[in-house]
């Protein structure tokens, strides 16, 4: 009968990481296996299921019962996950304006970690912040965010607040200003090129600006990219800081 009690703990803590690798960023990637994701949620829920306190009330013994605590893990996990995407949409999203008053906004490609088309410019940036990610070992605080997550709430201690999904939406229009802040100084430097190029229009009618203008302004976004490149890593390490205190905040909100 231990044994059995045991496989549900262990169940529900699995559950909690699955939603995490489901949902959030690079773990979450659709480049890794599923049998890799299963691997991973079930290796770490047998870790941390010995190290977990005692719980304040026991597992339900119905199903339903049972199938709601379950759901409610999973969902705990999935919002982590949710919330640690948000810093990579913004990205997406300055990239995309980049993209828009460079001229790459013509061209997508296919980027198989958010399975979605992605501007040239986002796709760049995208890239960087993975590997920034990964170089200061991102991937292991996610997991780390899941163990300090029983913390705040307790196998079993769901609740959907009103606080939760204000917070999240809040996070949610936060990404617009985010985004338009890493796109800032091309798009910037774009609008005084193409006001340049106007007014250049204006005073000699006989230069084509169609046919002069897109290897200005994307030879101008690659240099300005290539300047500020120092500037996107520090903005991503306050992007990555901020993430985590999100999830943390998420969990107050849950528990």
């Amino acid at each position: 009968m231990a044994e059995v009690e045991i496989f549900r703990l262990f169940f529900l803590v699995m559950l909690r990481f699955i939603g995490l690798i489901v949902a959030a960023p690079v773990i979450g990637s659709g480049n890794f296996p599923m049998r890799g994701k299963v691997a991973l949620a079930f290796f770490a829920a047998m870790l941390v299921t010995p190290v977990l306190p005692v719980l304040e009330s026991p597992i339900p013994e119905a199903t339903w019962g049972y199938v709601a605590w379950g759901a409610g893990e999973f969902f705990i996990g999935i919002m982590m996950g949710f919330v640690m995407t948000l810093v990579f949409a913004t990205i997406q999203l300055g990239g995309q304006l980049m993209d828009m008053q460079t001229g790459f906004g013509m061209m997508n490609v296919f980027n198989p970690a958010m399975e979605t088309q992605f501007p040239i410019y986002g796709f760049f940036l995208f890239i960087l912040a993975v590997l920034y990610l990964l170089l200061v070992n991102g991937h292991h605080l996610m997991l780390r965010a899941v163990l300090l997550s029983f913390e705040h709430v307790p196998l079993g201690g769901f609740v959907a607040r009103p606080a939760l999904f204000y917070e999240v939406t809040r996070w949610g229009s936060a990404m617009f200003s985010d985004g338009l802040m890493i796109a800032s100084p091309v798009v910037c430097a774009m609008l005084l090129a193409y006001i340049t190029m106007g007014l250049l229009g204006r005073v000699v009618p006989q230069i084509h600006l169609f046919v002069v203008g897109f290897p200005i302004t994307i030879t101008t976004g690659l240099l300005l990219t290539a300047l500020i490149l120092s500037v996107y890593i520090d903005l991503l390490d306050k992007m990555f800081f901020d993430m985590f205190k999100h999830v943390e905040t998420v969990m107050r909100s849950i528990g």
